[in-house]
């Protein structure tokens, strides 16, 4: 009985331990809309990547931001270079979509914004619209 339960414990922690190991891996991979005004805030050098449609795109954006939808990231072989990327869409899903595919590819240093342009929105941060120059 004893045994039972010391081999279930340790089950149990292992379990623990791996969610946090995930979801510490998972935090470092996004950042939030206030960490990224303050990263841009600061100067800090940061490539904003636009992974939605080009209509999304004119129709709200993150100033400074580049347009690469998710569906031609396949195909990339370079991004653009200077700073961290940090990639976002309308709510957060395609940007993470995009992080694995980047990721896979061998891309480093890159993150995606937690709630998309929606959550950027929210939090107060500037937008532009139009089509892009």
């Amino acid at each position: 009985m004893v045994k039972h339960l010391l081999i279930t414990s340790i089950l149990i922690f292992g379990v623990v331990l791996s969610s946090l190991a995930s979801a510490t891996a998972a935090e470092k991979n996004s950042v939030t809309p206030d960490e990224l005004k303050a990263m841009l805030a600061k100067k800090e050098r940061v490539i904003l990547i636009d992974v939605r449609t080009p209509g999304e795109h004119n129709e709200a954006r993150i100033p400074g931001s580049v347009l690469m939808p998710l569906d031609t990231l396949e195909g990339v072989t370079n991004l653009p270079n200077g700073g961290a990327i940090i990639l976002y869409c309308r709510s957060g899903k395609r940007s993470h979509q995009a992080l694995d595919i980047l990721s896979r590819k061998g891309f480093k240093d890159i993150r995606h914004l937690e709630g998309g342009i929606n959550a950027w929105i929210k939090s107060g941060g500037e937008v532009i619209s139009g089509a892009a120059k």
